[in-house]
């Protein structure tokens, strides 16, 4: 709890001007598709309660999946924006008097953090059936609403199509022939640091190291966040860049020569990372209900499908098509426990600090 909320301050100011892991996102897709929430309302249900959401979610990307819910529910919803890390830090300094009734972050691990400190109220739904076992917590406190797969992007321009796949492998990025041709976002990110703890599950703490101070030794350029990444490589000032999924399909949208790899496909080989932005009840919450309401349409077709179109990113409920290149399901995945990144988090982070990260 001390290092969350010591890392705070400092993290505001960096991952508030990545934006997270969902800057540069199109925009909302208009859905006019009526919501079918399953939650059958209690007698003491109050519509006139205002329900108080905070979303590591930028707004565009969020914005539309609430106003949906309120023309079709009639419950108002008051949502605070900010980065992942300032509103994670607020729920714990609030913790015995909550202001928010419900949570969604930008990643598994630190809904995962969250939960150990008590933040978020188990929850148990119908619902839940839908979403794989993989993409959220036993008990229900953190539940995946969108995946996002960790690839590797690059420009057609600099990389002949015969020597695709290579890089096969992530781990191929540290050999000299991409000496000054790779780009990674800031290790403050936190995509990119759950994706350096499932280095850590596959390697080994001392390969993991190794293998990032290759990177450093490679001359690997760190830049601000994923969208400066997916640029430099639209751009052509390197040839590959460490992305998640959306960020190639956002690039290629904007008509830049780009292409991608799902890397570490081989039976001995990792996978690829699928990480999930993460909804919660916040533990005591004042309008437990309509939270309980949102978090069931969150997981309907039509909020998925409103993820989906917007930012490519990938429903996790099945009958809603992912604009994506690859589907979710045509690669192979890294096996892992996603809370278990959660738990690995504040080691990552004194890695990544004691590298100079």
């Amino acid at each position: 709890m001390k290092k969350f909320l010591a890392l705070a301050p400092f993290l505001l100011f960096a991952v508030a001007a990545c934006g997270d892991d969902d800057d540069g996102d199109p925009g909302p897709s208009g859905s006019e598709t009526p919501l079918a929430t399953g939650t059958a309302q209690s007698e003491a249900f109050d519509p006139d309660a205002e329900l108080t959401i905070y979303s590591g979610r930028r707004e565009p990307l969020f914005q539309p999946i609430v106003e949906l819910f309120e023309e079709e529910t009639s419950i108002d919803v008051s949502v605070k924006y900010g980065s992942t890390t300032e509103l994670g830090a607020a729920l714990i300094e609030e913790q015995g008097n909550p202001q928010a009734d419900l949570f969604v972050g930008t990643d598994a691990a630190s809904a995962e953090e969250l939960r150990d400190l008590g933040v978020f109220a188990p929850f148990d739904s119908p619902a839940l059936e839908a979403i794989d076992a993989r993409y959220r917590a036993d008990d229900g406190s953190w539940v995946g609403v969108s995946g996002r797969a960790r690839v590797i992007m690059y420009n057609t321009e600099l990389v002949e199509e015969e020597e695709l796949p290579v890089p096969e492998s992530v781990l191929d990025l540290v050999d000299g022939e991409y000496e000054g041709e790779v780009a990674i976002p800031s290790t403050l990110n936190s995509s990119f640091t759950a994706w350096v703890s499932a280095l850590r599950q596959f390697l080994g703490d001392d390969e993991a190291e190794s293998y990032l101070e290759g990177l450093q030794d490679n001359d690997v350029l760190v830049l601000r966040d994923h969208t400066e990444v997916r640029q430099a490589v639209g751009r052509g000032e390197v040839a590959f860049g460490l992305v998640n999924h959306y960020y190639y399909q956002l690039e290629k949208e904007e008509g830049s020569p780009v292409g991608v790899i799902y890397p570490d496909q081989g039976d001995d080989q990792m996978g690829v990372l699928v990480n999930v932005a993460a909804a919660s009840i916040v533990n005591e919450a004042g309008n437990r209900e309509a939270a309980e309401m949102f978090m069931e349409f969150l997981l309907s077709e039509e909020a998925q499908e409103i993820f989906a179109a917007t930012n490519f990113e990938y429903p996790l409920i099945e009958g809603v098509e992912t604009r994506a290149d690859v589907p979710l399901g045509e690669f192979k995945e890294f096996d892992v426990d996603l809370a278990e990144l959660g738990r690995m988090n504040e080691e990552t982070l004194d890695l990544l600090d004691r590298l100079g990260l």
